[in-house]
């Protein structure tokens, strides 16, 4: 009988060794690679710099940019606090009161102008409008800043490029006047709340940063408020209403649970009180010391209007068509823009990014459409600007809705028809004339042709878009290419206006800095010892009180007389009513410039008086003379 014998166990064979290459990590960069969104930082800086300095060459002395001037040489002179007293040196009774009211205005515009002055080296009036101009790219750093704290870099961008190259921007930046400046810092404060308000949402314990952002929006507030009366008390119904949305969507939230009551009570401990006694404590302790020192001197009227006064508005004023000359190309994207971002927030059942920021845009946009078309005693200019931020911001969230495809093409059909129309509105004024001829009754037949073909036009667009839609409908590299083509256009009409009011040159700006010039050079041959305007009298100065400001009528804008403290700021002017009171001038080195229609100077008074021409004015406007150089030093 055979035994069974197992085979034998199999035992496992050792590993096999494997030489796998060693695997390096990869060198590191020397400098750590940015994102792609910090690229637009840089662009935006350049687009807030370049355009209003080359718009800067063409700077202009608006009325009353020439009492803004010379309250900042007051400031140089020493009057710090007070620069009223200064105006015992002008001698026409309506410019100094010209003068008084804007002495009364808050200082800050000036302190900066003193501070650039005093820079200068031969106390350039160009410094005057420095602040404007850097505030003009504040504000532009700004809105970009507010677009990607809710949208990201690239809606910032656009909201940058939009108002950068806007031409009622860029104008306030060649002016002497502190409208951008109270603007720049309302939307200073804004974007300081926007970021609390992010810091609440986004951190588990935002109580420091929220704080810190109160405060800085305070510090935002107080120089709005230094610097036009009191327009940046517009930015507490913004918050507020903003506040009212959030708190009512979040007790609309499904998810939300109620908090007890006890918890209710305690409504302190989110902080928002604090945060707005922060914010207001240091406005206050930013702007009210000026008034406080003011006060004493010349009662409530520095105060005034401490309350906005509100009523109906003027007469003439359309909202519609005040926007439609502020943004003819971002008006009709911010207001699809605004319906649509209502829209979301109606229908989304908790709030995002989105909705939260493009709600705080829609109220922003409401209260400063508002606040223009009923505060009619406010300061227009701050208010016009004030608008222009969230109207950017709008359109800039639509055309990037656009680029996302989030926004179908068919919408083009809409926005491309109502951007060119707003266009032609905005540049032609005949057409403005012939609608309003038309809605008076007082059109004639070349009136009504001339609306019948731009209803034609319309039609016609109307048409052509709506065939551009049909051929690109299905086919997506179609509708790309139809995007594409509208977003490049729109860019071109917003850089071709802007560099239209980059080349625009100011006649009489032109004719000061030339005199000015003219005057500098004789002053370092022969210093003067004594400057005199003859310019109209004053019956004829009250006739001219309804004219607009211009170099015929010198009364009450001062513009002769900001250049010639520049000039020489060591001399006061000696106002005059007529070339036969040269007489009675002392024999010294005169400076006689003839300043308004109607003044001549007669061979014969000007060899009496030594006098010699320097500077030859436009039929007797700004005609310079000065001492003849042939005669002795001691004339």
């Amino acid at each position: 009988m055979r035994t069974y014998i197992p085979p034998p166990a199999r035992t496992a064979s050792p590993p096999r060794l494997r030489l796998d290459p060693v695997r390096q990590p990869p060198p590191r960069p020397l400098i750590r690679p940015a994102p792609r969104s910090a690229i637009f930082l840089p662009l935006v800086i350049l687009v807030a710099i370049l355009p209003g300095l080359a718009a800067l060459r063409s700077w202009d002395l608006t009325v009353p940019g020439p009492l803004w001037g010379l309250r900042a040489l007051a400031v140089t002179d020493g009057m710090l606090v007070d620069q009223t007293p200064a105006a015992a040196d002008i001698q026409p009774i309506r410019e100094a009161a010209g003068y008084r009211g804007v002495a009364l205005q808050p200082p800050l515009y000036p302190w900066l102008a003193a501070a650039g002055l005093n820079l200068s080296r031969d106390c350039d009036p160009l410094a005057c409008v420095l602040p404007s101009y850097l505030a003009g790219v504040i504000a532009v750093i700004l809105i970009y800043l507010h677009g990607r704290l809710w949208r990201g870099a690239g809606l910032g961008m656009t909201a940058a490029l939009l108002l950068g190259f806007n031409p009622h921007l860029l104008l306030h930046m060649q002016a002497v006047t502190p409208g951008i400046l109270a603007m720049a810092g309302a939307s200073a404060a804004l974007f300081c709340y926007a970021a609390r308000q992010r810091a609440v949402m986004d951190s588990s314990d935002p109580r420091l940063r929220a704080l810190l952002w109160s405060a800085a929006g305070g510090l935002a507030l107080g120089v709005s408020l230094l610097s036009v009366e009191t327009f940046g008390l517009i930015v507490i119904p913004v918050a507020v209403l903003h506040q009212v949305y959030l708190r009512a969507s979040a007790a609309s939230d499904p998810r939300l649970r109620p908090r007890p009551q006890s918890d209710r009570a305690r409504w302190w401990r989110d902080g928002a009180p604090i945060d707005l006694a922060v914010g207001l404590g240091v406005a206050l302790a930013t702007a009210l010391p000026w008034h406080l020192a003011m006060i004493p001197k010349y009662g409530w009227e520095v105060l005034n209007p401490f309350v906005p006064p509100i009523g109906w508005a003027e007469e003439g004023f359309s909202l519609p068509g005040r926007l439609l000359d502020l943004a003819p190309v971002a008006t009709p994207l911010a207001l699809y823009g605004a319906v649509r971002l209502i829209r979301l927030a109606l229908i989304a059942e908790t709030d995002n990014r989105e909705t939260t920021g493009g709600s705080l845009w829609v109220v922003w946009l409401a209260v400063a459409a508002l606040a223009l078309s009923f505060w009619t005693d406010g300061p227009r200019k701050a208010l016009e600007l004030f608008l222009l931020v969230p109207l950017n911001l709008l359109a800039a969230a639509t055309v990037a809705d656009l680029v996302n495809r989030r926004i179908p093409a068919r919408a083009l059909t809409l926005l491309a028809p109502a951007i060119g129309l707003c266009l032609v509105w905005s540049v032609s004024g005949e057409l403005r004339g012939a609608l309003g001829e038309l809605l008076a009754g007082r059109a004639g037949s070349s009136t009504i042709l001339g609306l019948h073909l731009v209803l034609d036009l319309v039609v016609v667009s109307l048409l052509l878009t709506r065939w551009l839609e049909r051929w690109a409908r299905g086919r997506d590299n179609r509708q790309r290419r139809l995007l594409a083509c509208f977003l490049l256009l729109m860019l071109a009409v917003v850089i071709a206006q802007g560099a239209r009011e980059m080349v625009f040159r100011h006649s009489e700006t032109t004719d000061l800095l030339m005199l000015r010039t003219m005057i500098l050079r004789r002053d370092r041959e022969q210093p003067f010892q004594l400057v005199a305007v003859v310019s109209p009298g004053p019956m004829q100065r009250e006739a001219d009180v309804e004219a607009p400001p211009d170099l015929d009528a010198p009364f009450p804008g001062g513009r002769l007389r900001f250049i010639l403290r520049t000039a020489l700021p060591h001399l006061r002017q000696i106002d005059l009513n007529n070339v036969e009171d040269l007489l009675t001038l002392p024999d010294k080195r005169r400076l006689i410039i003839l300043y308004g229609a109607g003044q001549r100077l007669s061979y014969p008074l000007q060899s009496q008086l030594g006098l010699e021409a320097i500077h030859p004015g436009r039929t007797g406007i700004l005609d310079a003379y000065a001492t003849a150089s042939t005669r002795g030093p001691d004339h």
